[in-house]
């Protein structure tokens, strides 16, 4: 038999090949089955944690009072700053005040929730 005797064979070829590439890109990309386009479609689940769910949606005064099952204390919460980072998420700084001190924690938006970063430069006590 001789190759490309039929008409259709070098087109089948050519459909062949586009599946496959199409397939390959739906891997790495936000297309295609369980890729990143998924997840930003997928519904918000709710914030568990009351100190990312303050940083996700935080009151017009951002200043709130929570209490912590944890530590059984009432906690002040202030959104001391929000930001887009480099790689485009949204950010949010949040102060928690408890009797045993302060702390900076950082929440960015991950897909259609929000996730605690780990922040680039860490606070000193001489700021």
């Amino acid at each position: 038999m001789v190759r490309g005797a039929f008409p259709g064979s070098q087109l089948s070829r050519l459909v062949i090949m586009s599946l496959a590439l199409l397939t390959m890109a739906g891997c790495g990309g936000g297309i295609g089955v369980g890729g990143a386009g998924d997840a930003a479609m997928a519904p918000a689940r709710p914030i568990l944690d009351p100190i990312a769910a303050f940083a996700a949606d935080p009151p017009a005064q951002a200043q709130a009072q929570i209490f912590l099952v944890d530590s059984n204390e009432t906690a002040t919460l202030r959104l001391v700053r929000q930001y887009a980072a480099a790689s485009g998420r949204e950010c949010r700084e949040v102060r928690v005040t408890q009797r045993s001190g302060d702390s900076l924690r950082l929440f960015c938006r991950a897909g259609a929730g929000w996730i605690e970063a780990r922040p680039l430069i860490a606070q000193t006590a001489g700021r």
